[in-house]
């Protein structure tokens, strides 16, 4: 999963280094032992990146980058944790590794500019959401988009039920609760029903402030995953105005994860039209007042002079074409603007890329 705010910072921190620039691409794999596979092909990749840069320019210019990739490469904890694919960017001083939610191909760049459109995800970037499991007594939280999960870590917010209640004793014979939703509910010597019922609600109370406060900070939407009893009961407590419409009537843990990646897309879907409908209208928009750029050496002149207020590409260019992309997009970063990737189904861009002008 893309995280928008550091891949922003990195990018930014990227694009100030000097000298040649090397992007690295690869599918990688979710679990063992295909995943043993994957610190092998990036070593092949380093092997061929440094050839790359033998050919192109004297070794005291790239010679620092490739123990920064090796290191990387011998980082058993980073592989252990992949998803789908990866991209690294690295150049003197700097690099910074993206864990993609969608596989890749295998592609080693070597030039003066970094290919970034691959970590640039429209939909990816823009339709996410938070994934919350109120149905355990552990609650889990992911932040989803239609492309994939990944689990996240809050740890400012007391994760499980005991921990809400000091005076939870975890020998007593009395901890077996009988409410449903916060699996093995524990309550000590303080179970009974009407404290339960209470401390439910306190407990429910506590997490929506918690939510809430994530959602002031990354101006996500949540997705509700429980119980049907669970659910109703959590949202007629909730102050919260962001939790999405859908939910995942059932505990997290009872899903393959075809099925949960299904109804996640799903409930997505309206948002996923709505920024689609949005930047259809940004494009209309633009083509009516004369502010839409085709074709990449206009696109190019436009990026240089610091006009492109957005740069939409389809996520895949030709090779002839990638260099002067490259270096558009870094412009197009650096002057402030936006950059994204879209699939051809995704908008009509009337061709492989289309720049929106400032003027």
């Amino acid at each position: 999963m893309i995280d928008v705010a550091r891949r922003d910072a990195e990018v930014a921190r990227l694009l100030q280094a000097q000298g040649p620039r090397v992007s690295i691409f690869q599918p990688t794999h979710l679990a063992y032992p295909d995943n043993q596979q994957d610190p092998i092909v990036f070593k092949n990749s380093i092997q061929q990146a440094e050839a790359q840069l033998a050919a192109r320019w004297p070794r005291r210019e790239w010679e620092e980058l490739i123990p920064r990739l090796t290191a990387l490469q011998e980082d058993q904890a980073f592989w252990a944790h992949t998803t789908r694919g990866l991209a690294v960017l690295a150049a003197q001083g700097q690099l910074a590794a993206f864990k993609l939610d969608e596989a890749t191909d295998n592609r080693v760049m070597v030039g003066s500019h970094f290919h970034l459109l691959p970590i640039y995800p429209l939909l990816q970037s823009t339709a996410q959401a938070y994934l919350t499991d109120i149905s355990r007594d552990r609650f889990s939280i992911y932040k989803v988009s239609r492309e994939g999960r990944e689990q996240v870590e809050l740890p400012d917010v007391k994760a499980s039920f005991p921990e809400l209640f000091n005076d939870f004793d975890k020998d007593s014979n009395l901890n077996v609760g009988s409410y449903s939703g916060l699996v093995g509910t524990h309550h000590g010597h303080r179970a009974r029903a009407e404290e339960v019922q209470k401390d439910r609600e306190k407990y429910f109370r506590y997490l929506d402030e918690a939510f809430t406060k994530l959602h002031k900070q990354t101006g996500l939407p949540m997705i509700l995953a429980g119980t049907d009893s669970n659910l109703a009961q959590y949202r007629g407590l909730a102050k919260g105005g962001f939790y999405l419409e859908g939910a995942i009537t059932q505990p997290l843990d009872s899903m393959d994860h075809r099925q949960l990646d299904a109804q996640v897309t799903d409930i997505l879907q309206p948002q996923v039209l709505k920024v689609l409908d949005s930047f259809t209208t940004r494009i209309r928009n633009a083509r009516n007042e004369g502010k839409a750029v085709g074709g990449l050496a206009e696109i190019h002149k436009a990026a240089g002079e610091g006009r492109v207020a957005l740069l939409l590409c389809h996520d895949r260019v030709p090779e002839q074409e990638r260099e002067r992309l490259d270096d558009a997009a870094e412009l197009v970063l650096q002057n402030g603007g936006e950059l994204y990737a879209v699939g051809p189904d995704d908008l009509d861009l009337g061709g492989r890329c289309l720049a929106l002008t400032r003027f």
